[in-house]
């Protein structure tokens, strides 16, 4: 069985490097920005109270599904027994990867937010025929409208 472990962080603060320079290590598996976060976003929100299935889950019932979740995600992964997984949402649900994988450590990537700014600037200026994920066409227009938004969600990336 795997051992998990987790890289989160500010955008645009290295967990891409960080994830390649992981890789290099025969006996660790780790990419960038996985779908595990959305699909544990999804499977809470499906098992929280206000839903039919709430009603008919245990807690115990609800930390094997979600373990499962991970498990099933790396199972193709047989020969690197140590699994990294990368994901902002992680330091939002510090708890949750506690209760269902004690022994985790979390790596969280860092940077100063104005270089941060300087360097997703700098990525949309390089890029001008479409808009980012991070902000989208109504904060697209200016720098200041882009600043806006990302120091507004600012807690949304640290969790």
């Amino acid at each position: 069985m795997a051992r998990f472990h987790f890289i989160s962080g500010l955008p645009r603060s290295g967990s891409t490097l960080l994830s390649a320079i992981l890789r290099q290590n025969p006996r660790f598996h780790a990419s960038m920005t996985s779908g595990l976060g959305a699909l544990v976003g999804g499977a809470m929100q499906i098992m929280s109270p206000g839903s039919e299935v709430a009603l008919t889950l245990q807690t115990d019932q609800r930390e094997n599904i979600l373990r499962s979740l991970f498990n099933s995600y790396y199972q193709g992964i047989v020969d690197r027994p140590i699994i990294f997984d990368t994901n902002r949402v992680w330091t939002a649900r510090m708890p949750l990867l506690a209760g269902l994988f004690p022994d985790a450590k979390v790596i969280a990537c860092v940077r100063d937010v104005s270089w941060i700014m300087d360097s997703l600037e700098r990525q949309v200026r390089k890029n001008p025929y479409h808009f980012t994920r991070l902000f989208g066409p109504q904060n697209h227009g200016t720098v200041y409208s882009r600043v806006e938004k990302f120091t507004l969600n600012l807690n949304d990336c640290l969790g």
